[in-house]
């Protein structure tokens, strides 16, 4: 007996966009969007890649979802999105690295006050991880042009996420010509110095000084600096 396959069966997430009035969310639901992603299904990736698509999926991951949701969906579209713009897909690469409104949108995390929700955080930084990896120029020069972009960043450096950005901005630039330009802009910007005051044990005791020391040395070492503090060396 010989059985028959269909080499040529269609994804439920190509039959929903067959639909005019197909939404977002609707794909988002379906458990294979993100393999149909990354497979560089071009009919998907048009329509994540229209501008409304890609700014709500900006905003899922920038803004806190209503409290009244139930806790064990409310974070799954955030986690989807967060997903879907860090799959590593170039044409969702270039649409958001190459687009200052949304970057702009996605930049606008940063204004909330503390302490920033951690999963937003981790989705945020996430997001700006892979762009400054895939579209490195076009990012850094926007964050450059941010007055208030590394002030922001230390206003919140007690989540774990907005450290491991700062991170990522001192030690995993490339190529190496573009990398000696941002820790240039880093000392002009002083974030040395920036950092040594917040981590001052005549600051706030509130202030948690361990994972900032950590965060100073390995800036200190990127920067070919030393520790002005011998108590916050490394043993």
């Amino acid at each position: 007996m010989f059985w028959k396959f269909d080499l040529n069966t269609t994804s439920h997430v190509d039959k929903l966009l067959d639909r005019e009035d197909v939404t977002l969310r609707e794909l988002m639901d379906e458990d294979d969007i993100l393999q149909e992603c990354k497979a560089q299904n071009q009919k998907l990736l048009g329509f994540l890649c229209r501008q409304q698509c890609m700014e709500e999926l900006v905003s899922l991951i920038t803004q806190d979802p209503p409290l009244d949701m139930d806790e064990k969906v409310r974070f799954k579209y955030p986690n989807t999105a967060c997903e879907l713009l860090t799959c590593d897909v170039p044409q969702i690469n270039d649409r958001l690295g190459g687009d200052e409104t949304l970057l702009n949108l996605l930049y606008d995390f940063l204004d909330h006050e503390p302490p920033l929700n951690p999963l937003l955080a981790s989705f945020f930084s996430k997001t700006i991880g892979n762009l400054i990896a895939r579209k490195t120029e076009q990012v850094i020069l926007f964050l450059k042009k941010k007055d208030r972009f590394l002030s922001l960043v230390l206003k919140h450096i007690g989540t774990s996420a907005l450290m491991d950005l700062l991170l990522r901005l001192v030690s995993c630039v490339e190529p190496v010509g573009l990398r000696q330009e941002v820790l240039h802009w880093l000392n002009e910007e002083k974030i040395i110095q920036r950092l040594v005051e917040l981590i001052h044990p005549s600051q706030d005791e509130d202030v948690s000084m361990a994972p900032h020391s950590g965060l100073l040395e390995s800036a200190l070492c990127c920067c070919g600096g030393t520790c002005p503090f011998p108590q916050m060396r490394t043993s």
